[in-house]
């Protein structure tokens, strides 16, 4: 029992750790931050309205293209290598070979260029309305103090009090002993 009570705040700290350490490399890479295959994105246009709207965060999974249908919103890369969240409106080929005509919500025409399974990036499975806000201030370096030095300190901190705490204790229940 003892040894857990020292392994949950170890890997509290990893997973915090880890989390940080992913946030990290998201912002440096074009690729969107994955976990576990979901990958959570910021919208940052009203091209999905009343779907959903600029600032809301989806949520994607990975999928195979042969399980997606007409009517499914799809987030994908566009020829200019920027992600775009739009609904399939009609999908063209198959064995491997479809081709996938995405629409906004919130437009009068379908997309320009049609896109591949191979740009496909997931689709999307549901969305929080305004969370995109918080996550694009914690990338700032105010948002990145508040929000991930403060807590981790604290978290430090708690954890060196309890540990002095428990040492304490002991000494006064060895020193009570003799």
């Amino acid at each position: 029992m003892n040894i857990v009570k020292k392994a949950i705040p170890i890997v509290i700290f990893i997973l915090i750790l880890m989390i940080i350490v992913s946030i990290f490399i998201s912002l440096s890479s074009s690729k969107p931050l994955t976990f576990f295959g979901y990958k959570p994105l910021t919208v940052l246009s009203n091209s999905m309205v009343p779907t959903f709207e600029a600032g809301d965060v989806i949520i994607t999974k990975e999928i195979d293209a042969e399980d997606l249908k007409a009517g499914d919103i799809i987030t994908f890369y566009n020829k200019e290598n920027n992600l775009i969240t739009h609904r399939i409106t009609s999908i063209v080929g198959t064995g491997g070979e479809e081709h996938f005509y995405t629409q906004g919500d919130n437009n009068n025409t379908m997309d320009e260029d049609m896109t591949t399974a191979n740009k496909i990036v997931g689709k999307e499975l549901f969305h929080i309305p305004n969370l995109g806000f918080l996550s694009q201030y914690t990338k700032g370096p105010m948002g990145f103090l508040l929000f991930i030095i403060i807590p981790l300190a604290g978290y430090v901190c708690l954890t060196v009090y309890e540990k002095t705490k428990q040492q304490k204790k002991q000494e006064e229940f060895t020193k009570s002993k003799n």
